[in-house]
């Protein structure tokens, strides 16, 4: 059993009488809205708001930052393969619990 949830009619009845119903109801004479095309020779302004070209901002910077820190990963494998690399198990310990904390 299929449950529609969009109260949309399935595309096989997308152009059938449900969706001309409920613009044509008896009695109703009013006709439906479409929005007006600009006018030519009229510009269309668009302004940002302060949070919203900060958010832009945020978002280039983020595309232009690199996803891996090259240089880090390089020195990190360097350090495990010469056997230089040393793990704080108390630091990671903490740091588990930290994590273990904010999920409650």
């Amino acid at each position: 059993m299929v449950i529609d949830f969009t109260g949309l009619p399935p595309k096989s009845q997308a152009s059938g009488t449900r969706a001309q119903t409920d613009n044509n109801r008896v009695g109703d004479q009013a006709q439906p809205q479409t929005p007006s095309a600009p006018r030519a020779g009229s510009a269309a302004e668009v302004r940002l708001s302060e949070a919203a070209q900060a958010l832009q901002g945020a978002d280039k910077a983020l595309a232009d930052t690199p996803e891996v820190n090259e240089s880090r990963v390089q020195a990190l494998r360097s350090a495990i393969e010469s056997g230089s690399y040393e793990i704080n198990y108390e630091r990671l310990a903490q740091r588990m619990v930290d994590f273990e904390s904010t999920l409650d």
